[in-house]
């Protein structure tokens, strides 16, 4: 299983082997399709080869680019998730086994992108806010940037808080994949949202632009 192509978003594996990648907002963005020997071939939204990944000894893979060159590996982790490296062996992130043959995926903004590295904006939890993004339109919104700002500087400062993260990361992608296009999906939500913002925005936390950590 490969879910080295991602810079910030989730991966899903289809009926025959083929992993489809997606980024926060759910756009398609890549591919990765099994090989004869267990491997992986990495494609970009357009269909161009971008590199290879090959299965290790002890799990994981190895991702090349077209050139042949090692752009990092995935060991395997916990709970049948993977640990992504890039060339040198820094760690630089990690994918999560979500519902529905997913994974949710947690990269450094450092990662290297070109054939199938994965990043997001941050290692510590700074993935999609899928629910959100989808009720509000967008990732860079007033309210988003209140939410992200709740999730980095206070949820993810406790083990429950962290917990609830991985938890909401690990289901909310395959949520909105299924009703996110729904007006009942977004009315629900929006109000639930607008609530919590309001109460966080008149707590202090701001909704001004927001990188995240």
């Amino acid at each position: 299983m490969v879910i080295h192509m991602v810079k910030k978003g989730r991966s899903e594996v289809g009926l025959f082997g083929t992993v489809t990648h997606y980024d926060e907002r759910g756009k398609k963005i890549g591919r990765s399709e099994p090989g004869l020997f267990g491997g992986y071939t990495n494609y970009d939204a357009k269909g161009h080869k971008v590199g290879r990944s090959d299965p290790g000894f002890f799990g994981g893979y190895t991702h090349y680019d077209n050139k042949g060159h090692k752009t990092g590996r995935s060991a395997p982790g916990f709970f049948n998730g993977y640990t992504h490296y890039d060339e040198n062996g820094k760690k630089i992130g990690s994918s999560d086994p979500g519902f529905f043959r997913s994974y949710s995926n947690n990269m450094s903004e450092n990662g290297p992108v070109s054939s199938g590295n994965t990043g997001s904006s941050s290692s510590s939890g700074s993935q999609g806010c899928y629910v959100a993004t989808c009720v509000y339109g967008s990732y860079d919104c007033p309210q988003v940037w209140t939410l992200r700002r709740f999730r980095d500087g206070v949820l993810s400062k406790s083990k429950p808080g962290r917990a609830f993260i991985k938890t909401y990361y690990a289901i909310s992608p395959t949520i909105v994949k299924y009703f996110g296009n729904t007006k009942l999906f977004k009315k629900m939500w929006r109000s639930v949202l607008d609530k919590a913002v309001k109460s966080l925005n008149e707590k202090g936390m701001e909704d001004t632009p927001y990188n995240d950590r």
